[in-house]
């Protein structure tokens, strides 16, 4: 098999193919649903930059399948545009890109094949529903073998990888931290652009997290898009716009849709009072500690926070986050540190049934260096489990610990405070539940544990604290959000 980037040149940049575009995906437009050959020849004729097909093996769902690959959208079994066809016509145009939409996985292999005999220098988007999405139970396209051929036949091509997904008019239905990760695992090594085609619907309950995945790498873009029957609130494709880039959020809605979507823009624009992201993480002042290797682990720092990925791993510990700076404590004791953030356990649908407690960790070290858990500069330990058990240690080798317990839940706010010199020694963390299905929050959110007579940190030999992160479990992974340090 002759590589493919001798012949086919498909990694192009939409937005360098398209300068028309002005560097805004918005501006970047889609034919829909190009199944048969008059459709198809008519996008080629019209003013669309991208055409979006659907493709599958004649014969599909029938006692009499083929390898045929066509142009068709389930229940079709059938169409009268073959995929061979369709190519040839679209070799005869400069100005366009193509998104193949895979609704098999029998139809890849021969598509990928008629592609790499000819040479195209337009960017193709090779698109399937990997993982399941929100209020979905339909079968997904096998992501290891769909991510291996295309790899194995366009390594540099751009990937568009996304969900199966369903409509219910659920109004509190999202794309939760469980669903994305579930597609996180299987996209994070790969090297090349990877958009993620995102249900408008979903938005608004959502917009936030898909934030945090643009800000995870440079090559991760979004494509938002949309259904005929879908009734779309408009505030969190504006948000994910507005916060994510323009460069970074492509825009293939349907029609009508795309309309409300411009006058929701404009309205926003015009708006005196703008909605804020209250980001208060910092990505720039945070590493991630690599000096281990652990090759089933992984941290991303993202511009909203730091997501821990480690689920089922063979390593209990997760690789460790540490601040690049030092904190200097006042002698006098009156600006001491103060740590807070915002964290939830995130577990699949398939480990439901693991046992075992994952646990979040803050260290603070004494040296202003970045030292590991079980290194004498450690000084303070505080953990909040899966469980709701809240313990908070002195690390030295007679070991003082004190502890207390939060209702189980997925998702804890915690403050560390009085991390400094001053005339009582006390160090205390505060921690609320946010949510939880078996108590009354009212009455049950809240709690703190204290370690006193904790002289943290001897100012006339080391003036300086830092702080570190790291996640202790592997079933569940961590997101780790609105981290302030003060001092």
């Amino acid at each position: 098999m002759m590589a493919a980037a001798e012949l086919t040149h498909t990694a192009t940049d939409l937005l360098d193919f398209f300068p028309a575009a002005n560097g805004d995906g918005l501006n970047i437009t889609w034919g829909h649903a190009l199944n048969n050959k008059a459709q198809f020849e008519q996008a080629l004729k019209g003013d669309v930059m991208m055409l979006e097909t659907d493709i599958m093996v004649r014969g599909y769902g029938t006692s009499n399948p083929t390898n045929i690959p066509i142009h068709a959208h389930p229940p079709d079994s059938d169409s009268d545009l073959t995929v061979k066809e369709a190519i040839d016509l679209f070799m005869q145009v400069t100005n366009k890109g193509i998104k193949l939409d895979f609704k098999c996985i029998e139809a890849l292999e021969p598509t990928l094949q008629i592609l790499q005999q000819r040479k195209i220098c337009a960017p193709i988007l090779l698109n399937a529903d990997i993982v399941n999405g929100p209020e979905s139970f339909s079968t997904p396209v096998d992501p290891t073998r769909f991510i291996d051929t295309c790899n194995r036949y366009f390594p540099s091509a751009i990937m568009s990888l996304g969900f199966t997904t369903a409509w219910d008019c659920t109004p509190d239905a999202s794309y939760t931290w469980e669903i994305i990760t579930n597609l996180l695992y299987k996209v994070h090594r790969l090297p090349q652009h990877v958009t993620f085609p995102i249900r408008a619907v979903y938005l608004s309950t959502s917009w936030k997290r898909f934030l945090c995945v643009l800000g995870m790498k440079p090559s991760f873009s979004i494509t938002v898009w949309s259904s005929p029957r879908d009734n779309v609130d408009m505030s969190g494709v504006v948000a994910l716009r507005k916060y994510g880039g323009k460069d970074r959020v492509y825009v293939d809605l349907q029609d009508e849709t795309m309309q409300q979507f411009k006058k929701a823009l404009i309205d926003d624009d015009e708006s005196t009072t703008h909605r804020e992201v209250p980001i208060h993480w910092c990505r720039d002042l945070w590493f991630v500690d690599d000096t281990v290797p652990l090759p089933d682990n992984w941290v991303y720092l993202s511009t909203t926070g730091a997501l821990f990925l480690s689920r089922n791993s063979k390593h209990s510990t997760s690789k460790r986050v540490h601040s690049k700076q030092a904190y200097e404590v006042v002698k006098t004791g009156t600006h001491p540190l103060e740590i807070s953030g915002t964290l939830q356990f995130i577990g699949s649908s398939n480990s439901q049934n693991v046992s075992g407690e994952t646990e979040f960790y803050v260290y603070i070290s004494g040296t202003g260096e970045s030292v590991y858990s079980d290194n004498t500069n450690d000084i303070i330990a505080m953990s909040i489990s899966n469980s709701g058990k809240i313990t908070l240690q002195k690390c030295t080798t007679q070991v003082t610990s004190t502890d207390s317990s939060l209702p189980e839940s997925t998702t804890y706010e915690f403050t560390l405070h009085n991390i400094g010199v001053g005339l009582k020694p006390m160090v205390k963390v505060s921690a609320k539940c946010l949510n939880s299905d078996t108590v009354d929050l009212e009455s049950n959110s809240s709690v703190e544990v204290a370690l006193t007579e904790i002289v943290v940190v001897d100012i006339s030999t080391s003036p300086k604290l830092s702080v570190s992160f790291c996640k202790v479990g592997t079933t569940k992974d961590l997101m780790l959000e609105d981290v302030v340090v003060k001092c």
